[in-house]
């Protein structure tokens, strides 16, 4: 039985390797390889939690199209409880182009889709009641349920006594004032909120993961983990804790799309086993140490006793 319902966006991702320069007007440019996945944080941390052997569901929006076959098909090829998917006609899935660059890092030219018409009223409601773990991910691209939308689901998640998550997406077009509208009215309903660094900034106005987390809890939230990429995640909790956990050593990165997806995975899965949220924080920095070594965003995943025995055997960074 899932435990867990992951809210948010998807997309179907065509992930080019490696593009390091675009070609001009009615230029041409060769680059070495094409995957074709599903993407989008709630599908990707779903997949990443099924290869961990964590069952949860998604609910997620895509179109009568192709590639809504597509992510249909894996879902069920991953086990992923399919039961919050929905589909509209007329609309089309969404669709991203990847370039990944020589060193990792990536760019996207994305169609929204569906994940611009998800609105509360496509969530179930019996899933978000029923979960101990309600996870919103992909805010600040839906602009539908962005903001009050989605502290609804949250409040109505920690009103059946299920602890709340949320995480973002980076848009760098987004003014503050659009940042905060979006974000601030979630914050009194979380028990964790987990932004990147850079999220973070954009949101506080701060620089210092300990400046913004403070800025955070002042508004209400619990617990804040800011994922730091290569430097790993800072924590404060709700007791005022700060701890920043360090990232463990890739030396052969290969893809880093999809890592923070791959970490909230692993996140949900040290809480779910009960672990501090250190320790927590600690386990999503290892299964995104490993997301970063294929291209795609969950490829590179592994069971959990593989991930637990890395962490046995491989130091993190000094």
């Amino acid at each position: 039985m899932s435990d867990i319902v992951n809210i948010g966006i998807c997309t179907v991702d065509a992930i080019a390797r490696n593009v390091d320069e675009y070609p001009p007007r009615g230029g041409l440019r060769l680059f070495d390889a094409l995957t074709l996945t599903t993407g989008g944080n709630a599908m990707n941390c779903s997949v990443a939690l099924a290869k961990l052997g964590v069952a949860c569901d998604v609910v997620i929006k895509v179109g009568t199209d192709t590639l809504g076959d597509f992510v249909i098909s894996q879902v069920k090829k991953y086990g992923i409880g399919a039961g919050g998917i929905v589909r509209e006609e007329g609309t089309g899935t969404p669709f991203t182009l990847v370039c990944v660059h020589s060193d990792g890092q990536r760019s996207f030219i994305h169609t929204m889709g569906t994940n611009g018409t998800f609105s509360a009223r496509d969530v179930d409601q019996t899933l978000v009641r029923k979960a101990k773990f309600c996870f919103v991910t992909g805010t600040m691209i839906m602009s539908t349920f962005d903001g009050e939308q989605t502290a609804g689901v949250l409040a109505d998640a920690r009103a059946a006594g299920g602890v709340t998550l949320l995480d973002t997406v980076y848009n760098d077009t987004a003014p503050r004032a659009r940042w905060q509208e979006v974000i601030h009215p979630c914050l009194p309903h979380l028990d964790y909120f987990i932004p990147s660094q850079l999220e973070a900034k954009a949101i506080s106005g701060r620089d210092e993961p300990a400046e913004m987390a403070r800025a955070f809890q002042d508004l209400g939230c619990r617990n804040v983990v800011i994922k730091l990429d290569a430097a790993g995640a800072f924590v404060r909790t709700t007791d005022g804790v700060e701890e920043t956990v360090p990232a463990y050593p890739v030396d052969d990165v290969v893809d880093t799309t999809g890592a923070g997806d791959c970490w909230s995975a692993g996140f949900l899965t040290g809480l779910r086993a009960g672990e501090s949220i250190p320790d927590a924080a600690r386990l999503g920095n290892a299964v995104a140490a490993h997301g970063i070594r294929a291209p795609g965003a969950a490829t590179g995943v592994v069971s959990l006793d593989r991930i637990r025995e890395f962490q046995k055997t491989t130091a993190t960074r000094s």
